[in-house]
């Protein structure tokens, strides 16, 4: 009656989880090709922008199946 509320829990949306986990294979791939290319650099960069428009908890089930399938 008188505890504090329970916050909500943060959104997870499924699309946003996929394609983070799909950008994180390909930066993963790229960075054992050749860490010094260009097309390491631009994987990186679109990882590092679609992380920012994800939550806390997108990114965490992101990286938990990033680290299930060895990437």
């Amino acid at each position: 009656m008188f505890g504090r509320k329970q916050r909500d829990p943060e959104p997870v949306r499924r699309d946003k989880v996929m394609r983070l986990i799909q950008l994180g294979m390909a930066e993963t791939d790229a960075a054992d090709r050749d860490i010094d290319s260009p097309t390491f650099d631009k994987a990186k960069a679109t990882f590092n922008a679609a992380k920012d428009r994800c939550t806390k908890a997108e990114l965490a089930a992101a990286y938990d199946a990033l680290r299930r399938h060895g990437y």
